[in-house]
């Protein structure tokens, strides 16, 4: 298992990229990222770790933080990635790297006509792109778990093989809605994040569960605010 330990206030830094990998490099929290990519790179198995979902037990809003920092970790050590943003419900990805938002997943997602280019955002860091996940502004009233569950999303991630090394993709929190499902099952692997003093255990557990019946390779755990008494909350 893996483990992020809280950013002291004194170390949190803001400025063009609010990542703690960018902004506090020499923080424990960076080395851990930078650990957690160790992981990812060289996790094995069949087929090659390319596309993983960040897959969120119940840290309150943590899984987007998790996924830019995995993602900006990987892009500093050399590797070519895109981050998609397939929290359609309350995306945040756009925010760390102060993109724009006007278009990107949704609206792909939505149009019939899939042989287009991907609307991708230069994220300020090198070797990095941002899939934002779009306004959603004319979907056809189709919702989100609909859209993600579509066979335009296995294209999509036929496409992302062809842009970059590594996919990270960040999406709602496990049980709450079953988007996260839906891509978990057609993605290489997933780390399930668990947050310190947060998460309830039978949380975790049916997280883990979800993951398992949809088939989904579970690359590891990843503890989240390491430093408080309990592992998990009651």
């Amino acid at each position: 298992m893996s483990q992020i330990r809280n950013l002291p206030r004194s170390q949190q830094q803001t400025g063009a990229i609010d990542l703690t990998v960018v902004t506090s490099p020499a923080s424990a929290a960076a080395e851990a990222y930078r650990s957690l990519r160790s992981t990812v790179k060289f996790a094995g198995g069949e087929p090659p770790l390319r596309s993983l979902l960040v897959a969120d037990a119940g840290t309150g809003g943590q899984h987007s933080a998790v996924a830019a920092n995995l993602a900006a970790a990987l892009a500093l050590g050399g590797d070519s990635v895109v981050l998609v943003d397939a929290d359609l419900r309350q995306p945040r990805l756009h925010e760390f790297f102060r993109c724009g938002n006007e278009t990107g997943l949704t609206e792909w997602l939505a149009d019939p006509d899939t042989v287009r280019p991907l609307p991708l955002s230069e994220s300020g860091v090198s070797n990095l792109r941002l899939l934002s996940a779009g306004r959603g502004r004319e979907t056809g009233g189709i919702a989100p778990g609909d859209l993600l569950s579509g066979d335009a999303f296995t294209q999509l991630l036929t496409l992302l093989r062809e842009e970059a090394a590594f996919t990270i993709i960040d999406a709602p929190a496990l049980p709450e809605v079953g988007d996260a499902l839906a891509i978990a099952a057609r993605v290489d692997a997933a780390l399930l994040l668990i947050r310190s003093g947060k998460t309830r255990r039978p949380a975790a557990q049916q997280a883990k569960d979800a993951l398992d019946r949809v088939g989904t390779r579970i690359l590891g755990a990843v503890l989240t605010d390491v430093g408080g008494r309990k592992r998990f909350g009651r």
